[in-house]
């Protein structure tokens, strides 16, 4: 069963308030409206209306937005009490953007400004997980809108669910550039903030064309019907610096390319297919961020190999020196623990990979994706929340046996003894004298080597 995770963790957190609180509890909010008008000054003035039958009060879905939000009264504990359901407010988005390095805040980039929509918008409470949210956006003219939030019927007009908003996906205004590509049938909205970049629009447009491509072709289908991707220029910087996924209410991409990232630079990335694939795969909450991750790892270089950019011996090479560093968490305190970036991805990864032999050896042409695309067609992308054992269970189910969850039940809450080393030997993976990559097709399981970079 899906559920809204991050819903219940805000009415938790509602309820851990003091008589104020308490007194919101009486109150049914049945619909809440925002209107929200960007100027060129960088603020995003907001005027918010909620159908309730009582007193009420909006949150600050972020600590830090708390110095740059102007309302009717100083908020109490994050929140702006309401009477009649109704508080106006601006944010300054070009105080949240002086904090550069830190684009969760807001990014200021020449005459265009880039946020989460969670910092414009304040959280309704008292909250409940079936809280819809309509939001209507304008600009000053010239001014042009990105959003990614989904669609409504109404011209500029956007809909969520109130838990929704802490981790909604993000918009950009100003001076933009802005393109749709088609990816078999799915819209991927590419918007560039107004920053210099060597290489030109259709340059960098074909790029990210061939790296959707690539992931829709692993999953068979683009991941999603529509999803926003936003290219920051960063200055005098020369290669694709981040991405990040925010997943409600439809997933969106904020990707950071160097201003002289040159054409090799873009093609033998894999921060794009890495953020594109997480569209494909559900949030969790609180838990499994190990496979999570751990897919995302393991998958963008089996993806960039089948698409031609990036080759099998480059990936083995990769794989072998890279993979141990996630041990200590697969075989030591365990992936659910794991809290650095080598325990959660290459221990995710080396999970991923020990899954993928599993199943590919009860049959060779159907590995580990087999299960993940009947978990894309249920249902199970990046804006939907489901359990560890929801997505385990889902993914077994569609291969056939336990696959993912002996996996799980020997590396997550603990780890366990495991031989990465003679693994990469039985595939025919292995370093000669002089440390260069050697692979061998006289190894037991070379065949399944051969078969989790192929085609199905």
């Amino acid at each position: 069963m899906k559920r809204h995770a991050c819903g219940a963790l805000l009415l938790a957190c509602v309820a851990c308030h003091g008589s104020g609180a308490e007194r919101a509890r009486l109150t049914t909010i049945r619909s809440c409206n925002y209107d929200v008008a960007f100027s060129g000054d960088g603020r995003a003035r907001v005027t918010a209306s909620c159908d309730a039958d009582g007193p009420m009060a909006f949150r600050l879905a972020q600590a830090f937005l708390a110095s740059s939000v102007r309302g009717p009264q100083r908020p109490k504990n994050l929140r702006f009490s309401s009477s009649d359901g109704r508080l106006s407010y601006a944010v300054d988005l070009a105080q949240l953007a002086e904090h550069q390095r830190d684009f969760d805040r807001a990014a200021h980039i020449g005459a265009s400004f880039f946020a989460p929509m969670s910092n414009v918008l304040m959280v309704p409470e008292p909250l409940t997980t079936d809280l819809p949210v309509m939001v209507h956006v304008s600009a000053e003219a010239p001014l042009a809108v990105s959003v990614g939030l989904a669609h409504d019927k109404s011209p500029d007009t956007y809909k969520l669910m109130a838990h929704e908003i802490p981790v909604a996906t993000y918009f950009a205004f100003g001076k933009l550039e802005q393109r749709t590509l088609d990816v078999g049938g799915a819209k991927l909205e590419v918007t560039t903030l107004d920053g210099a970049l060597d290489q030109s629009a259709d340059e960098v447009s074909a790029w990210i064309q061939s790296s959707a491509n690539a992931v829709r072709d692993f999953y068979g289908a683009f991941p999603v019907p529509r999803a926003s991707l936003t290219v920051l220029p960063i200055p005098e910087r020369d290669s694709v610096l981040f991405g990040k996924v925010l997943p409600e209410s439809e997933p969106g991409i904020a990707l950071l390319l160097g201003q002289h990232a040159p054409r090799k630079a873009l093609y033998s990335d894999w921060i794009l297919v890495h953020e594109l694939f997480h569209l494909g795969f559900p949030s969790f909450f609180e838990e499994g961020k190990w496979l999570d991750e751990g897919l995302a790892t393991y998958y963008e270089p089996i993806i960039r190999v089948r698409a031609g950019l990036y080759s099998e011996q480059e990936l083995w090479n990769e794989w072998e020196s890279s993979m141990p560093q996630g041990l200590p968490a697969f075989t030591g305190a365990g992936l659910e623990k794991a809290d650095d970036f080598h325990g959660v991805y290459w221990g995710g990864a080396i999970a991923c990979l020990l899954a993928d032999v599993t199943a590919r050896k009860r049959r060779l042409d159907a590995g580990l994706e087999v299960g993940l695309r009947a978990l894309r067609e249920a249902g199970g992308t990046a804006s939907e929340v489901w359990s560890l054992n929801e997505v385990i269970g889902a993914v077994d189910h569609a291969l056939g046996a336990p696959t993912l969850a002996p996996v799980a039940t020997a590396h997550a809450a603990r780890g366990s003894a495991f031989d990465l080393q003679a693994l990469f030997v039985e595939l025919g993976v292995s370093r000669d004298a002089s440390g260069a990559i050697q692979l061998s097709d006289a190894a037991p399981l070379s065949a399944i080597r051969h078969a989790i970079t192929q085609k199905p």
